[in-house]
């Protein structure tokens, strides 16, 4: 019962509009917004006292304390499979509140169970199944909820040209243009740049960095001016950067990793594989990104969970 009630206030609160395909969200008129987002979140058990795994609990308050209009979870939010029992007996008991502001994608650990039927089967209309990618717009901004976890050498290649996904985020993206959505967000499981122990392993590159490539590059092409990823557990942020993943300044998009939702943290890797774009992160704390969006422009702040070790990063951009 108390689902369905979630599911009627979420329809209630945002109007939908069909543009193909999937469905967008309608938004409130524009103006500031506070979103918060983070990944990689809950273990298949309770929170415990070991204050390096399963803390998700801390980083479940942080969301609540900070009257975020939005709550942005970037796949692998419930471990070890995305079973709907697991998602029932963990995640929901501390993120469940937010079902009514929450806009998921699902990561790899989703589909541990086929068809990350868990994942849907729990989120609902909100996980805008079977394929789980859908768009809205917020506060003047355009945001793009993609699947990554669907692109892999397993599943064929890459999410390229001719495949749903893409041809899907090419028409949309052609429907909200830069010079009417002069703030594009994007966002999936699986980043496109990372720093990590395993850099120079080619699985790596294969498995995890290639899936989500032609996004970037269609989202450079448009003008699109951030991107959310989880997948490594800890907290990244990037330099803006190209196509190619080289520095720009000017027309760049900025990536930020958070995958410090609770489940643990990975360490960073070492300092000679470290990418040039790099600019600041750690791997010992829990915590969450938290937006502030404003029409033609953002502020960002990593927030630390109680328990783990203060980190400070904050700035302010501009859109292009």
């Amino acid at each position: 019962m108390r689902r369905a009630i979630v599911i009627v206030c979420a329809t209630a609160l945002l109007s939908l509009v069909v543009i193909g395909g999937p469905q967008a969200v309608g938004s409130p008129p524009a103006g500031p917004v506070k979103i918060a987002a983070v990944g990689d979140i809950a273990c298949k058990n309770p929170p415990g006292n070991n204050v390096h795994v399963c803390q998700y609990d801390d980083v479940s308050n942080l969301v609540a304390d900070g009257g975020y209009t939005a709550f942005l979870p970037l796949g692998d939010n419930q471990y070890e499979y995305g079973r709907y029992l697991d998602y029932v007996q963990n995640y929901d008991v501390y993120f469940g509140r937010f079902l009514p502001t929450s806009f998921p994608v699902p990561g790899n650990h989703e589909y541990g169970t086929p068809d990350a039927a868990g994942y849907f089967r729990y989120f609902g209309k909100i996980a805008y199944g079977p394929d789980g990618w859908y768009s809205f717009d917020l506060g003047g901004w355009h945001f793009l909820a993609l699947n990554s976890a669907i692109c892999s050498p397993y599943y064929g290649a890459p999410c390229g040209p001719g495949t749903p996904e893409y041809e899907w985020l090419k028409a949309d993206l052609a429907a909200h243009p830069n010079s009417t959505y002069p703030c594009t967000l994007a966002y999936w499981h699986h980043p496109v740049w990372d720093w990590e122990k395993y850099q120079n392993n080619h699985w790596v590159q294969s498995f995890d960095y290639d899936r989500a490539k032609p996004f970037w590059k269609l989202l450079y092409r448009a003008g699109a001016d951030v991107v959310l990823s989880g997948h490594n557990h800890n907290y990244q942020r990037y330099a803006p950067m190209d196509a190619k993943g080289q520095a720009d300044p000017v027309n760049g998009m900025t990536e930020f990793i958070v995958g410090t939702g609770g489940r643990n943290t990975n360490d960073l890797g070492s300092k000679s594989t470290m990418p040039p774009t790099f600019v600041t992160g750690q791997d010992t704390s829990f915590g969450i990104l938290a937006l502030t969006l404003h029409p033609g422009s953002y502020d960002w702040r990593f927030v630390t969970a109680a328990g783990s070790p203060a980190f400070f990063d904050s700035g302010t951009a501009t859109c292009h």
